[in-house]
């Protein structure tokens, strides 16, 4: 018999947390908790000469110049107003972001 203890440095929940990499984030973004940044993603090249980060739909492509998360989430749910609907989003994406934005 080993004396070792039989746990593996991976199963160490406080090892675990210290091997993973850290969310890079510029010093200006706030935390993306929002489900909705999965959906999406940030485009710095298209934001060359611009203040405020693009985001580009990951379903249509769609590149949204100003309007942050929400307006992007208006975008999946479909949202009557001055947001396109995004006709390739999956229905329980929708659904999820309907929910999201009742909150």
């Amino acid at each position: 018999m080993s004396s070792h203890d039989g746990s593996t440095p991976s199963s160490d929940p406080s090892t675990a947390q210290s091997s993973q990499p850290s969310i890079s984030m510029s010093s200006g973004s706030r935390g993306r908790t929002d489900l909705a940044w999965g959906h999406c993603r940030e485009a710095p090249e298209l934001s060359v000469g611009c203040k405020k980060t693009k985001l580009v739909c990951l379903y249509c492509v769609k590149v949204f110049a100003g309007g942050g998360i929400n307006r992007f989430k208006q975008h999946l749910t479909g949202a009557k107003g001055e947001v396109e609907q995004c006709r390739k989003c999956p229905p329980d994406v929708r659904h999820q972001m309907l929910i999201s934005i009742d909150i």
